[in-house]
């Protein structure tokens, strides 16, 4: 009664249970397996069986494909041009002989599996075949000789009136008193007649052999061809020593004297094709099956009862040792005895649980916010005579730093009424969760209004962090129509001293990256210290365009520089530097023509809110729009003689221009002229002139491909070397240079 009780009591230990729960689970799934097995038996003969047939049906279809494909070769030569010819009172060697290549052709040909092939022309008694032409006589009783198929035999068989009949397979020998003696090998002979050409009989001479290999498919070789009769045609099996049953009407295959016999007729030909397979050939591969299956069961059990033994003891180690703990710390020693040791866990951990909880939540609270103290003392270079950081083994580990850069869109302003500050802290919640659930050792802190950086101490996680960094990219990405982020990442850093470098380096990543407004990761091979000049002769087109009130052209230059800028991947502040100098460059013109520039809505700071191309754009047509209507408002204030000038010059720049001519033309003295001139319009009458000319050439050099020299004539200039000085001294470069500079400007820009 004892032991019953003290085996009682051992069923409850754990151990015992989970060794219990994983032989009932082991014990159900090999009756599931044995009952399927013997469920599962009869389908497996019936899916060999079904697999035969499937197989015999193939067979039979690629035959009868290959016989229909045959007659329909057979009934082109009937329609042979070269046999037609050959149709004349007297033999036509010559047709005859192409007749000879075709027929030779078509027996070279594998797709057809023929041995050879004749054409009985029984008008001339002449046998055609691959190599030769001779008598019916010559043919089959010296060439082509089997005693079943002698001369006799092939001329009674020429004079019945059947049109497709095969013949049982046989190998044909050519007759002794011929050198070499050769065989055809095993061959079908078949010959065809037709009603419209019967001055003509086909016979082809099959390859049996190479026939049988390609379209058989089964393991088996024991195959066999009857014709419509059921005469047999071929047997693989060479000793015919199966003697065919009879098959009951609607079935495909009968089973007999241990044997599976596969019958298909085919549809074409009428033959009927038979495959015979032993019974034990099935029955082996279901043994052969039934073996490995039980085989891998048994082996399966054994090694889960191991499996059992081995996880049950590893499961129940480990709880001993926290019954042993909770005993141990409860120094009352008010636990009670019990048997199963999860009743004894349940009972007594709960207290330790909570107290271990407060303490570690208070103990990380502060850590927590020392560390973060003790990380900004490094960064920001303040130094101190306590070093907290000090007692950290983490600190002298490799690391890396992660900036997080947010950058909020104007649609953040608009649409969500948080506070940016408030928008940052739950981000940086975010990325702390992240990073501190995928990365041990990996801190986040808030360091600025809009940025967010990470510490990552790297031991064995070198590919872990940048999974973890790319899912929080896309995580980020989400909400970009209100903001984007610049990650970047620095080197690794061996020791904690180098904390600073490592931060300066990812501020200055930030600094340069891409002109987007795409969530980005950058890493140091990502910074280009490029800068990007703007060529001397779109500057020149960019200031002539502008004082004339041009701001459609100036446009469509900037729109280009803008392609090409984004092409070569400038960085952000070189776009903003250009914008910069553009919005200069546009107040000075304005300054030098004495208007308002407070009228035009360009600003650094507007500049520094755009992120992409488009809103530069965007940016560029609002103050040119502006500047131009300026100028334009400008010159509409127009002079008399001033107009009564460029109305000229505009008719007449080709022809030879001076002072005096104009000034006879207003009757007024040319000193007068070139005084008033200059005191309206700010510019000496020879420079108004030239610089006329040479927008007019300018023009030309860009919308027409004249040459050079027809283009300083229609400019008004005589001679290329005061064309070339001209223009040279207005635009920085020949006329030439400025062609070729823009043309691949254009290029650059169409390749974006």
């Amino acid at each position: 009664m004892r032991r019953i009780r003290q085996l009682k009591l051992n069923t409850r230990s754990i151990f015992v249970k989970l060794l219990i729960s994983f032989l009932v689970i082991i014990l159900l799934f090999v009756s599931f397996n044995l009952f399927s097995l013997t469920f599962f038996r009869k389908s497996v003969r019936d899916e060999l069986i079904k697999y035969n047939d499937t197989n015999m049906s193939n067979t039979t279809h690629d035959f009868e494909e290959y016989f229909q494909l045959l007659n329909s070769i057979i009934v082109n030569l009937y329609l042979n041009k070269n046999l037609r010819d050959s149709d004349s009172a007297s033999i036509d060697y010559v047709a005859a002989n192409h007749v000879i290549d075709d027929l030779r052709n078509t027996v070279s040909n594998p797709r057809f599996y023929l041995n050879n092939l004749f054409v009985y022309d029984i008008k001339h008694s002449l046998i055609l075949e691959k190599a030769r032409g001779a008598s019916p006589e010559a043919i089959f009783s010296q060439l082509y000789t089997n005693p079943d198929y002698t001369y006799d035999f092939w001329k009674q068989e020429f004079a019945q009136k059947v049109f497709f009949k095969m013949y049982p397979a046989a190998t044909f020998t050519e007759a002794p008193n011929l050198s070499p003696v050769s065989q055809t090998g095993l061959v079908f002979p078949l010959m065809i007649k037709s009603d419209f050409y019967p001055d003509y009989i086909m016979l082809a001479f099959i390859d049996t052999n190479r026939l049988y290999k390609a379209f058989h498919q089964s393991i088996n070789d024991n195959f066999y061809m009857l014709d419509n009769l059921g005469h047999p045609l071929f047997s693989s099996d060479s000793t015919s020593r199966h003697q065919l049953p009879v098959l009951e009407p609607g079935k495909d295959w009968i089973k007999e004297n241990g044997n599976y016999y596969f019958y298909k007729k085919g549809e074409v030909t009428g033959f009927t094709y038979v495959n015979i397979v032993p019974d034990a050939a099935i029955s082996s591969q279901i043994f052969h099956l039934n073996l490995t299956l039980i085989a891998l069961l048994v082996i399966s059990v054994l090694i889960s009862i191991a499996a059992s033994v081995f996880f049950s003891m590893r499961f129940n180690n480990p709880v001993k040792k926290i019954v042993d703990s909770i005993r141990h710390f409860n120094e009352k020693n008010t636990l009670g005895k019990h048997t199963n040791e999860f009743e004894l866990i349940k009972e007594n951990i709960g207290f330790m649980l909570k107290s271990n909880q407060d303490a570690h939540m208070n103990l990380e609270k502060k850590t927590s916010l020392l560390r973060y103290y003790a990380y900004m003392k490094r960064l920001k270079r303040i130094h101190s005579d306590s070093d907290e950081i000090h007692a950290s083994d983490e600190m002298n580990q490799p690391f890396r730093f992660i900036l997080f850069q947010l950058t909020f869109k104007i649609q953040f302003s608009q649409d969500i009424s948080e506070e940016k500050e408030r928008a940052t802290y739950f981000i940086r919640e975010y990325v702390n969760q992240a990073m501190g659930k995928e990365l041990n050792d990996a801190h986040t802190f808030q360091i600025e209004t809009d940025q967010i950086l990470s510490i990552v101490y790297m031991n064995d996680q070198t590919q872990q962090w940048m999974e973890v960094l790319n899912t929080i990219k896309q995580v980020l990405a989400t909400d970009k129509e209100y903001f984007f982020f610049t990650i970047a990442v620095s080197d690794l850093y061996e020791h904690s001293s180098e904390q600073t470098s490592a931060y300066e380096q990812v501020v200055k990543l930030v600094k340069h990256r891409p002109f987007d407004d795409e969530t980005r990761i950058l890493y140091d091979e990502d910074v280009k210290e490029e800068s990007f000049l703007l060529p001397g002769t779109l500057e020149q087109e960019i200031n002539v365009n502008l004082q004339e009130g041009n701001d459609t052209l100036v446009l469509q230059t900037l729109r280009r520089v803008l392609k090409q800028m984004k092409k070569k991947e400038v960085s952000t502040p070189v776009f903003y530097r250009f914008a910069e100098e553009i919005t200069d460059k546009v107040q000075r013109i304005l300054n030098s023509l004495h208007l308002d520039t407070n009228q035009v809505a360009g600003s650094a700071k507007s500049i520094r809110l755009m992120h992409t191309t488009q809103e530069l754009e965007q940016y560029f047509e609002m103050i040119l729009n502006e500047a131009g209507q300026l100028i334009r408002l400008k010159k509409e204030e127009r002079d008399p003689i001033v107009s009564f000038i460029v109305d000229y010059l505009q008719d007449h720049y080709s022809e030879d221009i001076t002072l005096d001519l104009i000034a006879g033309k207003l009757n007024i003295t040319g000193g007068y002229l070139s005084t008033y001139f200059k005191e309206k319009t700010g510019t000496n009458f020879v420079d108004f002139v030239n610089e006329f000319r040479i927008k007019q050439a300018v023009k030309l050099l860009m919308q027409t491909d004249m040459k050079i020299q027809d283009i300083a004539l229609q400019a008004g200039y005589q001679t290329m070397s005061s064309f070339n000085r001209i223009f040279k001294k207005y635009l920085g470069v020949t006329p030439s240079e400025y062609r070729r500079n823009n043309i691949q400007l254009n290029e650059g820009a169409s390749g974006y």
